[in-house]
């Protein structure tokens, strides 16, 4: 009875505080940082996704193709973002397998639950990327310190020679950085019918053409080789409007070992 109640305060809430701010002041057009977007002018066909082993001996590669189709006749200018990552759930499916919730425990928690321990994106996250994130992530837990009157952490330096280990944490500041800075994305036409003009742009990581009406996307990530190395087993897919000012296209896809063609 005290669970449901406490479920039932924090459901509440949120709907408490957001009626008396619609009473007083309009609320800002924003969008959730997670979840899936689309947009009735934009579709996203033909994803597909297989691995290679990467020539130097160092990782595998996870390669993705897919087609960006332009529902009007307009020019929408894009920008794309594109995230491989890997997640499993923290607890051990061996033993649930044989310590099962009994039979009147309706929602499991555990399945609820899941933790990020690879992401990699297009284009590469490159040292100086991190440092910008890492600086915007700062700058907002200062932020949220001010209004909440605590002080934060001193941040302790990486000992020398160490690698930082991705977390769970930083794939969430990555994916929040993306949202409220979303003009760092690739340059993507998704051109019209009018004055077409066939583009290709070749990188090593990615390859872009632009045509008639759709665009055709070709992109790799690198999975290195560890020890406690995983492969990637989940892809996300951010496309922003530049003109219209938001986000387009959202969705995470889950690649099963057979690499299922979507």
């Amino acid at each position: 009875m005290l669970r449901r109640l406490t479920f039932a305060v924090l459901l509440g809430a949120p709907l408490l505080f957001a009626q008396k701010k619609e009473n007083t002041a309009p609320a800002p057009d924003t969008q959730p940082a997670g979840g899936r977007i689309r947009d009735e002018r934009v579709s996203v066909e033909n994803v597909s996704f297989w691995k290679k082993n990467a020539t130097d001996g160092k990782g595998d590669y996870l390669e993705v193709t897919f087609d960006i189709v332009n529902k009007t006749e307009e020019n929408i200018p894009l920008k794309m973002f594109i995230i491989a990552f890997n997640e499993k759930d923290l607890v051990d499916k061996e033993y649930r397998r044989y310590v099962e919730y009994p039979r009147w425990r309706k929602f499991d928690e555990d399945k609820k639950l899941h933790k990020v321990v690879l992401f990699n994106s297009i284009p590469e996250f490159n040292d100086a990327k991190h440092e910008e994130v890492a600086a915007y992530a700062r700058n907002k837990e200062k932020a949220a310190a001010e209004m909440g009157k605590y002080t934060l952490p001193e941040q302790q330096p990486a000992p020398a020679g160490s690698k930082k280990k991705v977390t769970l944490q930083d794939f969430l500041r990555y994916v929040q950085y993306i949202h409220d800075k979303p003009e760092s994305g690739l340059d993507v036409m998704l051109q019209g019918f009018e004055n077409t003009k066939f583009t290709r742009k070749v990188e090593p990581t990615y390859r872009i053409e632009e045509k008639a009406l759709k665009v055709n996307v070709w992109g790799k990530l690198l999975s290195k080789y560890r020890v406690d190395r995983k492969f990637f087993n989940h892809l996300g897919l951010i496309l922003y409007d530049t003109e219209s000012k938001k986000i387009v296209h959202r969705q995470f896809y889950s690649i099963n070992g057979r690499f299922k063609i979507y």
